[in-house]
């Protein structure tokens, strides 16, 4: 634990001393914790509550405005999960509630990162020249939160907790290198799905995918690839590609073999049936090109897999009118417009038909050292014991699994000793963060616990099917094959290979 943690945490078990003297783990009144005092940590509310599972809520605000929540269970397993938000936050939040810390027992803690957001559409204006929010969405807030609500166990419970998990996605997974990066000593186990590891790539993706799908950024009512023209790219795609794992089942394996090529199903002179146009090939292609300038790459591509799928290429990059937001037809014209109009440009009228790769390295230096965890030497956090859990799913069309694949081997590059303490799953046919036909439902909590306490690092793990049965993960970079036997929903189907 980080040593600013540990001196909150005495000064509040002091504060309740009385309360809790002569028993190891006897629990506080939940209303009692209303009057808990740390450093710049203010209390607004502390009651019980019975669902999932009984507990008592404690809300309350660091420093100026970062709100957060630490739910305490009446049944504690001696454990806390701090978990992460999801796009640019903005309410409190706690992604460890989503993997059924609180029925585990886990005392588990969120936090609004240090803004407020509508509900509705994406926002980047809290962001707008103030870059101690910026900050705070960046790591600040996660760390704090994290000393307070440790503090706060040990307040109600009488003593610390005997390990420290952080678990998210999408931009929790992002918070979850941050932390293993930037606070090593803060969590002895790290749990990072989908992570948005390079703010400035991926923003360059959605731009410039942006360009192609509405070229004219008056007219976003309908995309260029529309939904008919996916649906046909789809049927192209697990036509040449779905039985190359052996298996023809409408899921890939790994999307890296399929060599499909969108040009194959250009409509020739004349023809409209059952092709896309030049225009629609121009979208895809950026797509699965990636962003690119004086003709090298700027960003990892996304693989071929989630163009049919409403949730994957049809939210994230083709979007129709107002999906999002008013004004939002997908959530890759959303993020990348408000964050280029507000944390890049301070200019509320740019719009994606401005984007410029040759000149956002320069403009993004600043922001892109604060907010992108992309520093392979995780030494500090592996020192400390610290254990981290990757996963990705192969058809994320929001953050490309090469983004994640690409900074694993430069992981294990930076030391090849790293891969003791650093594990990665892919999963095949699984959308950002979890949907798609593919495998996945993983308990990733149970798996860290288990290597944390164990110290016996994960070769394989077990992804289950939303609709029954299951199938092997490989860690990384070894790969699932099958053998030639089964339908593909059980675990002995598969064997984990060398690539």
């Amino acid at each position: 634990m980080a040593l600013r943690g540990r001196l909150i945490g005495t000064m509040a078990a002091a504060a309740f001393a009385a309360a809790i003297a002569g028993t190891a783990q006897a629990q506080i009144a939940c209303e009692s914790l209303a009057g808990f005092r740390a450093p710049d940590v203010k209390i607004t509310k502390a009651a019980p509550g019975a669902s999932p599972a009984p507990h008592c809520k404690v809300d309350g605000v660091i420093g100026k405005e970062i709100n957060f929540s630490v739910w305490l269970p009446e049944a504690w397993n001696g454990k806390f999960v701090m978990g992460g938000q999801g796009g640019f936050a903005g309410r409190v939040e706690s992604q460890a509630l989503g993997l059924q810390a609180l029925q585990k027992g886990y005392a588990v803690a969120g936090t609004d990162t240090g803004h407020s957001s509508p509900a509705r559409g994406i926002d980047g204006a809290w962001a707008a020249g103030d870059y101690e929010r910026i900050a705070n969405y960046a790591h600040a807030a996660i760390h704090r939160t994290s000393e307070a609500a440790k503090a706060l166990v040990n307040a109600r419970y009488g003593r610390q907790s005997d390990r420290a998990y952080f678990a998210g996605c999408s931009n929790g997974g992002r918070q979850a290198l941050m932390m293993a990066q930037r606070y090593p000593d803060d969590f002895d186990g790290i749990i990072a799905g989908a992570p948005a590891i390079d703010f400035m790539g991926i923003t360059a993706a959605f731009s410039t995918i942006t360009q192609k799908m509405y070229p004219d950024p008056k007219k976003v009512e309908t995309p260029v690839l529309d939904t008919p023209a996916r649906n046909i790219l789809a049927k192209a795609v697990m036509e040449k590609c779905d039985a190359l794992d052996g298996l023809k089942d409408g899921i890939m394996n790994d999307p890296r073999v399929c060599t499909f090529d969108v040009k194959t199903i250009q409509c020739k002179s004349g023809g409209k049936a059952d092709c896309l146009t030049p225009a629609q090939v121009a979208a895809v292609d950026a797509i699965v090109r990636g962003p690119m300038v004086s003709g090298k790459p700027f960003h990892v591509a996304f693989p071929y897999g989630g163009e049919q799928t409403e949730m994957d290429w049809g939210t994230w990059l083709a979007g129709s009118k107002n999906r999002i937001g008013e004004g939002q037809p997908s959530l890759a014209y959303g993020f990348s417009i408000e964050f280029m109009r507000y944390f890049v440009k301070l200019d509320p009228t740019w719009d994606h038909s401005r984007t410029n790769l040759a000149t956002l390295p320069a403009e993004m230096k600043a922001v892109q050292m604060t907010l992108s965890p992309t520093n392979p030497d995780l030494s500090a956090f592996r020192g400390s014991g610290g254990k981290l859990l990757m996963y990705h799913g192969w058809s994320d069309s929001a953050l490309s699994p090469f983004m994640s694949t690409r900074y694993v081997d430069a992981v294990y590059a930076n030391d090849a000793t790293a891969r003791n303490d650093v594990r990665m799953f892919m999963l095949p046919a699984v959308g950002h963060c979890a949907g798609g036909p593919g495998p996945d439902r993983v308990d990733y909590l149970d798996a860290l616990d288990s290597w944390v306490s164990t110290k016996a690092a994960p070769d394989e793990l077990t992804a289950s099917f939303a609709s029954g049965g299951a199938r092997k993960l490989c860690a990384y970079p070894q790969q699932q094959t099958y053998t030639g036997t089964g339908d593909g929903k059980s675990p002995e189907h598969f064997t984990c290979k060398a690539p």
